[in-house]
């Protein structure tokens, strides 16, 4: 099981269409298809249940991914101190004035 697995499986399971996740992710939908059924023989268990006019999401599928949504937000998370502690985190703080208000 991969992380891309994950986000991938995420932006189907807010999506609810295929074609519109693969779009939002920048990939094709045939490949998008094909990461997620992985994820669900790895699983052992479908995640969607799939029709010619809908996706939806199965209760195991609303398990994993509330899971996966924390997973990759910790992920994130933990990048993001690491780079903290590293000294590498780039933060800009721009303030904005209306001239006249800012004098007398």
């Amino acid at each position: 099981m991969e992380l891309r697995q994950l986000s991938y499986f995420v932006a189907v399971a807010e999506e609810l269409h295929f074609g519109r996740a693969a779009a939002k992710l920048r990939i094709a939908q045939p490949a998008l298809s094909n990461h997620v059924q992985a994820l669900e023989r790895e699983l052992g268990c479908p995640l969607f249940i799939r029709s010619t006019r809908r996706v939806e999401l199965t209760r195991a599928g609303e398990i994993f991914h509330a899971r996966c949504v924390g997973i990759l937000s910790e992920v994130d998370l933990s990048a993001e101190i690491t780079r903290a502690v590293a000294g590498k985190t780039i933060r800009q703080i721009r303030i904005g004035t209306v001239y006249p208000a800012t004098t007398g």
